[in-house]
């Protein structure tokens, strides 16, 4: 009875031990603590007996978990920036140079692990973690008493940390299964042979993991935002050509009048101010930070206008909601490679454009098409992924019983 605590005066063992560990990097979108987020919701749900912790440096975290019921830890956080298309590291909150930074990560979520003892632990992306920070934990963890999981977006994009020969050989040694979230009715195959063919191991299908499809019932039952909202805009972080797409939003909403609805904006919460002062004389817009109610506001929306990441677009998708994707500048174009596969099977739902390239008119169009879209009756995309990958998670823990 080593992994139960008995107490006398209820005469009563509980278990020492979590079932489920979810990691996820903080990067510089939402996408991977929104994917695993949806996955801990959802296996919360499912099962509300069960131990489960989310561990991520993410500052956003609790915007993720909303409404929902979802414990997690915080790892002191770094700060990363979009340079030239690259994403890049820097110094973080705590004041931590980013390596020692690094190494400070590494041995807290080893002596987490030590100490808590998941029988299953799902990895979000990387099988290394951010900077190589799960190595610790994974080489501690040789006893075989821990399932390690990884789970992968739909196109995983040219991460070199993801694949390189040293990673597929960490994935082989430590690593049970690789789970991916995508649906091979929309994409093909193809990015799961790819998968399979690196990790040597064939990937278990999922359907795209949705964070708002997890929460969405929570903001319906009490009504919130009751109007019918024209259009929501969820700008989460600002980028060099963030500021030009934001003056062509200006001209095209100031040309296209207040008669399709109000227009509420979610921002980053250090440049709301600012965004503020831009639209303060649109009496049809609202601005404020992004957070909780970000969703309520999605749900009773006719339009929204999202940036081309993984989980903002998978969101919308789930909600039936037609959407302009801006797309931003990246090296790898995993965005553009990912939208152009899902718009063979949304149609002219999904409007895209570029942000370096965007301008009022055009706007103006795009926004009249989607308008006029209505919403079929059924998804055009799988995305009960969260709940499959709890269910899958649970079933690997019931059989460790």
């Amino acid at each position: 009875m080593q992994d139960y605590y008995h107490s006398k005066a209820l005469d009563q063992y509980f278990p020492t031990r979590l079932d489920y560990l979810l990691y996820a990097h903080d990067g510089r979108g939402l996408g991977h603590v929104s994917r695993t987020t949806a996955v801990g919701l959802a296996l919360k749900r499912l099962y509300p007996e069960s131990r489960i912790l989310l561990i991520t440096g993410s500052a956003k975290t609790q915007m993720m978990v909303g409404r929902g019921s979802l414990d997690w830890i915080k790892l002191p956080s770094y700060q990363t920036i979009l340079t030239g298309g690259k994403s890049e590291g820097r110094d973080g909150e705590a004041g931590f140079y980013k390596s020692v930074l690094g190494n400070l990560r590494a041995e807290m979520i080893a002596d987490m692990v030590k100490v808590l003892r998941p029988r299953c632990l799902l990895v979000d992306h990387n099988p290394l973690g951010k900077r190589q920070e799960l190595r610790q934990a994974l080489d501690q963890s040789g006893d075989g008493n821990c399932r390690w999981l990884l789970g992968l977006r739909a196109i995983v994009g040219e991460d070199k940390a993801v694949w390189s020969s040293e990673t597929a050989g960490i994935f082989h040694d430590c690593y049970q299964d690789v789970l991916w979230y995508g649906d091979s009715g929309v994409l093909t195959d193809e990015p799961m042979k790819r998968i399979g063919g690196h990790f040597g191991r064939t990937p278990v299908e999922m359907g795209y993991v949705s964070r708002v499809r997890e929460l969405a019932h929570l903001y319906e039952e009490d009504g919130d935002g009751v109007e019918t909202i024209g259009c929501t805009v969820s700008i989460p972080w600002f980028g060099p050509h963030t500021a030009g797409l934001l003056s062509s939003l200006y001209e095209a909403l100031t040309a296209m009048g207040e008669e399709w609805g109000r227009c509420h904006f979610y921002v980053e919460p250090s440049r709301s101010r600012e965004v503020k002062e831009l639209f303060n004389l649109l009496s049809c817009c609202t601005v404020e930070p992004i957070g909780d109610r970000y969703i309520g506001s999605l749900i009773k929306s006719k339009v929204a206008i999202i940036y081309g990441g993984y989980n903002s677009i998978i969101d919308v998708l789930a909600l039936n909601r037609p959407a302009l994707v801006v797309l931003r500048a990246t090296r790898d174009r995993e965005q553009q490679e990912h939208l152009m596969r899902l718009q063979r099977s949304v149609g002219t739902a999904m409007q895209v454009v570029e942000e370096e390239a965007v301008s009022g008119p055009v706007l103006i169009e795009k926004l009249l098409l989607l308008l006029d879209e209505r919403p079929g009756d059924s998804l055009a995309i799988d995305c009960e992924g969260a709940e499959r990958t709890a269910v899958y998670l649970h079933r690997l823990v019931q059989d460790q019983s």
